[in-house]
């Protein structure tokens, strides 16, 4: 059989913990193609805006606990094109070229799976 297992446990945050928290799963679980990647954010908190163009990368951000608000489109100069809400269960799909900005702007903390392939 061939499986790898980890935990938040085993693999440490690239953010510090009062800002919430975000573990890469990639490498501690050994996948080829797949990003695995859990982030919490603290209430108001964002993630970095960002695309994948380079690498041709798209995304689904499923929220595990709380309320998401996805920024899309948009540029460093320029306001963001659209917004989607998105609540426990809840899943978006985003495409490489399309810019995104991840905000918690509920009151507790938000937990989204991030998976993402070429």
């Amino acid at each position: 059989m061939d499986y790898d297992t980890a935990s938040t446990d085993d693999v440490d945050s690239v953010v510090p913990e009062e800002y919430g928290g975000m573990w890469f799963f990639r490498d501690p679980l050994d996948c080829e193609n797949l990003g695995m990647t859990l982030l919490e954010l603290e209430p108001d908190g964002k993630g970095k805006a960002h695309d994948h163009a380079d690498d041709g990368q798209e995304e689904v951000y499923l929220v595990v606990e709380g309320e998401l608000t996805v920024q899309l489109g948009g540029s460093e100069d320029e306001p963001a094109d659209d917004e989607v809400v998105l609540t426990e269960g809840e899943a978006i799909r985003v495409g490489p070229e399309t810019r995104r900005q991840l905000h918690s702007h509920g009151d507790g903390r938000v937990r989204v799976a991030i998976a993402g392939a070429p």
